[in-house]
């Protein structure tokens, strides 16, 4: 078996490893779109580095963007097999990429930017999903592949493939941080011949989980107590229902006073209908709550605004008023127009939950610049920025190296992916260090035999 790398080989975004049997069959894990650097656009747009007519399958680890994104190319340029994946990450995967579609065909008429694919590409490529359950078989020539819960988002995986020799690959995907209020933890890694893991926080440890409601409500009053704005950009799947669940609890049981909260994120609305169709994918305190009768993600207050016209009447909204929107990186989206409005009020608060690349407006706020351009204008930043790294939907290293020690049995080498080249290296090293398994990270373009 061997695996070519060509994305998320020393930087966080773009993932798509293709997978080559002994026997001639063909598939890829991931094919995602890169996104936040300068050549982001250059990448996506350059010829694939394989003929997408002879891949007979994808196996699709999760729904974000960085995942999914270049699938409707794949099937441009001539793929036509079929497309794996939990069936909550095929829903998902196909409200991404429908909104991906349709930045792209507002970028068409705005700046008179090529579209990387079309709408017709998104309809046909969602053609070709086909569901697969947790720890469930699907069958590609003489590769066997199978998802285990990867805890990261809801219906996350991570697969595990097999050859007709009994050699085994499995990919992580991206693997979920401990103390979800929603999903399952991560399952137990079996054994592998080559485990190929992420990196994204892999030279940091978070922050105790277990604080991270505590501070929530704290950034929410102290918004009321100033008449201020809190503006939350959030990533449309699971972010933005994490802190939903949270903010229900903390308003049902009388810990915050109410306030109008606003969720403005068409995307996000939608994806949180599809988290509510799937009560088997939760973990067990989640559905037994669920299961009482309690919307998991509704609460008073809370107000959904769908169009754009409704997005619109937020800006009047009297003070003090909470806002989640996206884009998560703050490098598209409705969150652009709210941090226009307010980034430069020293009485509101931009609270950071999630991961910021490189060359995103997120990445910038986050390493404190005072000045930034958002929808070509030049801000002065005056609110409060904040960050509680608790919320990330990826493992830290402690976790990512508790999960490889709590493994069956350890993987025979180790190779880090999709984070950044300091954080993939560190991670590398810490594996080799810890656990004396070769482990090395990648460049793009490399191959591997297993």
């Amino acid at each position: 078996m061997k695996i070519s790398f060509y994305g998320a080989a020393r930087e966080v975004t773009g993932s798509c490893y293709l997978v080559e049997s002994g026997g001639g069959t063909k598939v890829l894990v991931d094919c995602g779109m890169f996104q936040g650097c300068n050549t982001c656009d250059v990448k996506n747009y350059t010829n694939l580095y394989f003929e997408a007519k002879e891949i007979e399958a994808v196996f699709v680890t999760h729904a974000h963007l960085d995942h999914t994104g270049r699938l409707p190319k794949l099937y441009k340029d001539g793929f036509r097999g079929k497309i794996f994946g939990t069936a909550p990450t095929l829903r998902l995967a196909e409200l991404v990429l429908l909104d991906a579609v349709h930045i792209m065909e507002d970028d068409l008429k705005r700046e008179q930017r090529a579209m990387l694919y079309s709408r017709e590409d998104v309809e046909q490529t969602v053609k070709h999903f086909v569901t697969v359950d947790y720890s469930r078989d699907a069958m590609v020539g003489d590769l066997i592949g199978r998802p285990r819960d990867a805890g990261h988002i809801f219906g996350s995986a991570f697969w595990e493939l097999e050859d007709e020799q009994g050699k085994r690959a499995t990919f992580s995907g991206d693997v979920g941080n401990y103390g979800s209020k929603i999903l399952r933890p991560t399952a137990q890694l079996s054994p592998t011949d080559a485990l190929i893991v992420e990196s994204t926080y892999g030279n940091r440890v978070h922050e105790d989980e277990s604080t991270r409601e505590t501070k929530l409500r704290e950034v929410v009053k102290r918004t009321i107590d100033q008449k201020g704005v809190l503006v939350i950009p959030a990533f449309a799947i699971d972010r933005t229902q994490q802190i939903l669940f949270e903010l229900n609890h903390l308003v049902e049981k009388g810990l915050l006073p109410e306030v109008p909260i606003y969720l403005d994120s068409p995307m996000a609305i939608k994806a949180t209908e599809v988290v509510k169709d799937y009560p088997q994918y939760y973990n067990k305190e989640a559905r037994e709550l669920a299961a009482s009768g309690d919307d998991l993600f509704d609460f008073p207050g809370l107000k959904l605004t769908a169009s754009r016209d409704e997005s619109k009447l937020i800006n009047d909204a009297p003070r003090p008023k909470v806002i989640i929107a996206g884009s998560g990186m703050m490098n598209g989206g409705r969150i652009q127009h709210h941090l226009v409005r307010y980034l430069s009020d020293p009485n509101s608060t931009v609270l950071i939950v999630g991961y910021q690349a490189q060359g995103t407006l997120g990445r910038d706020l986050y390493e404190g610049k005072k000045l930034v351009d958002v929808l070509q204008e030049k801000v002065h930043v005056k609110a409060q920025i904040m960050t509680i790294g608790a919320y990330s939907a990826h493992a830290d290293q402690a976790k990512l190296v508790q999960w490889v020690e709590e493994a069956a049995e350890k993987p025979k080498r180790i190779i880090v992916t999709h984070g950044e080249e300091g954080a993939a290296v560190a991670l590398a090293t810490r594996f080799q260090q810890h656990f004396d398994i070769p482990s090395q990270a990648p460049h793009f373009g490399d191959t591997i035999e297993v």
